[in-house]
């Protein structure tokens, strides 16, 4: 297979990781994150710095890479615990800019702009993941199993607590769900997806800078949940392939490198704006509904029977 393609479809795997893990918070918990460029930059710089600066496995250092990641998750959602909406989004955007600085400035650990080189692709068994080909495989089949572990949640009791959570947290409490377990256990796992697909990511690249994870790059998986539908699981997988894809598009165009970020750019804003008047609800999310008086939607959630989209 050509090498630009594997390329091209090794990263829609990985973005698709990405894109997903946001969705189980925004789309079924209703918590809106700017922080999550953060998360996956937490994973696949904790992998790195463990398996190249300490010598470690990659086994080992792919499951402190997930439970620190998941750790940086659980951080963000304290203050969901308290604040929610525009402060919530403004204290994830502050966390976001502060990770950031981190992987740039903490030069003794993460390299600073001269970034860590060096990684090694992963071996299993006999299975030995240094070819494209192989290593496209492993990037396939956790995606797959990221999706399916996500769709399964949404669709489980426990995906409809997260449902009723988004909607309305004052009658998810009246209800008697456990609204902070449920925004905290959510983030954690979100957290930990995205340390995955940052170990995915790292391992593939064979090289890591901090001008991957920043705020531009949650921008991106923000607009890859949205495009797809928030609602969605497989929608994000859409998104992800979309938003992948597009930067490609403009790069056969020939045109400077200085025009075609900015250009970009512009491209993505102008598809949300379209998408917010030809279809809000994103490519595979839900129609939208008229909405219910309040009391249905609590008779709705008392029965545990929250409409709720794969």
């Amino acid at each position: 297979m050509n090498e630009y393609i594997l390329s091209i479809a090794t990263l829609i795997a990985i973005y698709a990781i990405l894109s997903v893990s946001l969705s189980l918070l925004v789309g079924h918990t209703g918590i809106f994150s700017m922080a999550h460029a953060a998360l996956f930059g937490v994973g696949a710089y904790t992998y790195a710095v463990l398996t190249v600066q300490l010598g470690w496995g990659p086994g080992p250092a792919l499951v402190v890479a997930l439970l620190l990641a998941a750790l940086a998750g659980a951080v963000m959602a304290i203050p969901s615990l308290r604040v929610s909406g525009d402060y919530f989004l403004v204290a994830s955007f502050a966390l976001q800019v502060v990770a950031g600085s981190v992987f740039e400035n903490w030069t003794s650990v993460t390299g600073g702009t001269g970034g860590i080189p060096g990684i090694q692709r992963p071996t299993i068994g006999p299975l030995d993941f240094g070819d494209n080909t192989a290593f496209l495989g492993l990037a396939v089949a956790v995606a797959v199993l990221v999706v399916a572990v996500s769709l399964w949640l949404v669709r489980s009791p426990y995906g409809r607590m997260l449902h009723v959570v988004r909607d309305d947290e004052v009658v998810a409490a009246t209800l008697g769900k456990p609204v902070r377990f449920a925004k905290v256990s959510v983030t954690v796992l979100s957290g930990a997806f995205a340390g995955l697909a940052g170990v995915l990511y790292a391992q593939y690249l064979l090289y890591l800078s901090p001008g991957t994870f920043e705020v531009a790059t949650s921008v991106s998986i923000i607009t890859m949940v949205v495009l797809g539908g928030m609602t969605s699981v497989a929608g994000s997988v859409i998104g992800a392939a979309v938003i992948v894809l597009i930067p490609q598009g403009l790069r056969q165009l020939d045109i400077a490198s200085s025009v075609a970020g900015p250009l970009e750019q512009v491209f993505f804003g102008l598809l949300l704006v379209l998408l917010m008047f030809v279809r809000p609800q994103g490519l595979l999310g839900g129609s939208r509904r008229r909405p219910r008086p309040a009391t249905d939607d609590v008779g709705d959630a008392a029965r545990g029977e929250t409409v709720h989209a794969a």
